[in-house]
């Protein structure tokens, strides 16, 4: 056993002791809640992005992190689809497709996927593919990490790059790939630094090593260009076809040459090992808190059955608390109150701040554009455009997460309050399947330039998150898949570098200059209002849905809370009619209970202070 699983498998231990202690105390509840704790610390979800231009290498670096050839690798350019590779004890492979809104799906053999998303099996993506979900029986992902091979980005131009930006905060981990044939563009640096700001891990895989003699100048090159820009990342150098020579030849040194071992070194230190911990925390505070929960019953019930004389005290207090929590759980309790107005509160912060935000960008936009003199300038405004739209999106959803966890707190409190033992728990975050990260996009042909609708093969939208994609873990739906599509696609955006394009800027033409201008700033003005359109309704969503899910969740604990209160007072009246011997058996019953929550306790608070919430 490792160091590192050590803690998690002392804490699995103690939640598999906690459960037959609950069934036989009759808590199924409870039992639920601590397995299913259990269950999340054997498998944390790990997302792992591996984002670059095309034909870079990701697909080859995919199968040689996992050690056998499960992503297509073809000299065809990817179609839009996105191949998302997890675990499973079997291989198999599913895609998913769309005909207008009508979303299907179809099982495939893991050898036909290449079918699917290359060009050369699927020209133009006439069978309507948004993405592959591929399962193998892979020792590395059965940890529970996440997969995610992306299309070329193409160029890392407007659009593709803004899209991938703007979900970085919710994935644990980038590797960014390039291959050694020539430094980084500027585009790729540039990415590379923003990526820094928002993803909490990110790797720099240089790859094709094994082709390029002078590989390891560009190396060099490549981090100068990010020391310049203050970018500080892990960079390992590596082959795929040396991996893949390796493991079929099980030849060592051959390996460690290919490069393979450190990048799953540190991917390994920088995201599965955090997602581990994350997770750790989460399953801690859950039996933690099932354990205290039915220990403070076992606790009175001890006392009573030890000091019967206290019996009508404790059934006078146990009613006390019964009626708290029985008006706590009405329409009128505080707590539900506090909810509803904060949630109103964070509505309208949220609202105004993006509202902000947005006339912000689109008064940098006409300043922008009136100094714009050249087409070239428009490729610039608009990846400019679409990057700051997409952190406006993340930092505004980033706010309503912030705003749950504020009014989780306050209400926790005002439970408190009430003399009730409501603890912290680690209920703050849903897990949610990883199959909803993305739903892929087309455009519309008949709008754009020609590069627009060649930007259809690397379009995705973004939607949906699990436990360990870091702040918005518990939201069903966090990004706006439309809102997605505006900052990728908006056939407006595209068409207006038409406007630009072929400019003779003489003298003669500065009224014809102008006249393109204020074009482009209406064009602009447009995209701004369709994506504060879009995510002001996502906004409202996502906002309704954090308020269901904490009254929910505050409405289920109080139940388990009346619910020991409840059994409490009716074991201790049933006690009271016992015969000395039963209940000197059943004296000694608790006593064994009481000790094995107290040891179960030892462990989860030994953890948890070693773990984060």
């Amino acid at each position: 056993m490792s160091e590192a699983n050590a803690p998690a498998d002392v804490v699995q231990r103690a939640a598999g002791e906690l459960v037959p202690v609950l069934r036989r105390l009759d808590r199924t509840d409870l039992a639920d809640r601590v397995t299913a704790a259990s269950a999340r610390l054997k498998r944390p979800s790990t997302v792992v992005c591996v984002v670059g231009e095309f034909k870079q290498g990701k697909s080859s670096l995919v199968n040689g992190l996992l050690g056998q050839v499960v992503c297509p690798v073809d000299d065809d350019l990817a179609t839009a689809a996105i191949t998302l590779v997890r675990y499973s004890e079997d291989a198999a492979a599913v895609v998913r497709t769309r005909t207008g809104n009508q979303p299907a799906s179809q099982q495939i053999d893991v050898a036909d996927v290449l079918d699917w998303v290359s060009e050369a099996g699927n020209p133009d993506n006439v069978k309507q593919v948004e993405r592959v979900d591929i399962g193998v029986p892979s020792p590395l992902l059965r940890q529970g990490l996440v997969l995610v091979d992306t299309p070329g980005m193409g160029g890392l131009g407007a659009g593709h790059a803004a899209a991938t930006l703007a979900f970085l905060p919710f994935a644990d981990g980038l590797v960014f790939v390039s291959d050694a044939s020539a430094e980084l563009s500027g585009p790729e640096v540039e990415f590379l630094r923003q990526a820094t700001e928002l993803c909490p891990t990110v790797l720099f895989a240089q790859t094709k090593t094994d082709l390029y003699p002078a590989w390891s100048r560009i190396a060099d090159l490549n981090r100068g260009h990010l020391a310049r820009l203050g970018v500080e990342i892990p960079t390992v150098n590596v082959s795929s076809s040396l991996r893949a020579e390796a493991i079929a030849r099980k030849d060592r040194d051959l390996n460690e040459a290919s490069g393979f071992p450190a990048l799953l070194a540190n991917l390994s230190s920088g995201v599965i090992e955090p997602a581990r911990a994350s997770a750790l925390g989460r399953s801690v505070a859950d039996v933690r808190s099932a354990a205290q929960l039915v220990a403070s019953g076992v606790d009175e019930e001890i006392d009573l059955l030890r000091d019967p004389s206290r019996l009508d005290e404790a059934l006078a207090t146990l009613a006390g608390a019964q009626q708290r929590l029985e008006h706590l759980r009405g329409p009128g309790a505080r707590w539900s109150t506090i909810v509803g107005d904060r949630i109103a509160d964070l509505s309208n912060d949220v609202n105004y701040a993006f509202r902000g935000g947005m006339r912000s960008v689109g008064r940098s936009m006409d300043e922008q554009i009136e100094a714009l003199s050249n087409p070239k300038e428009w490729d610039e405004i608009a990846r400019d455009l679409q990057t700051k739209v997409a952190e406006q999106v993340a930092a505004i959803f980033h706010s309503v997460e912030e705003g749950r966890v504020r009014i989780r707190d306050e209400v926790i409190e005002t439970i408190q309050e009430e003399d009730l033992p409501l603890a912290h728990s680690g209920a703050g975050r849903r897990t949610i399947d990883v199959a909803d990260l993305w739903e892929g996009k087309s455009l519309d042909d008949k709008k754009g330039s020609a590069a627009g609708r060649a930007a259809k093969t690397g379009l995705t939208g973004i939607r949906g998150a699990q436990s360990g994609v870091m702040m918005f873990g518990m939201m069903g739906g966090f990004l706006p898949a439309a809102a997605a599509v505006f900052i990728a696609s908006n056939p407006v955006l595209l068409g207006a570098g038409a406007l630009f394009g072929g400019w003779q800027l003489l003298d003669e033409r500065k009224r014809k200059l102008t006249t393109r201008r204020q074009a482009a700033r209406s064009q602009v003005r447009q995209f701004l209002d369709d994506v504060q359109f879009e995510v002001a309704n996502e906004i409202g969503t996502v906002v309704r849905g954090v308020q269901r899910e904490l009254r929910d969740d505050f409405t289920q604990r109080l139940g388990e809370l009346q619910r020991t209160y409840t059994d409490t007072a009716r074991q201790a009246q049933e006690n009271a009619k016992r015969s000395q011997a039963d209940a000197g058996a059943r004296l000694a019953e608790l006593e064994g209970i009481q000790k094995a929550l107290a040891n179960i306790l030892r462990v989860a608070e030994s953890s948890l202070q070693g773990a984060p919430g």
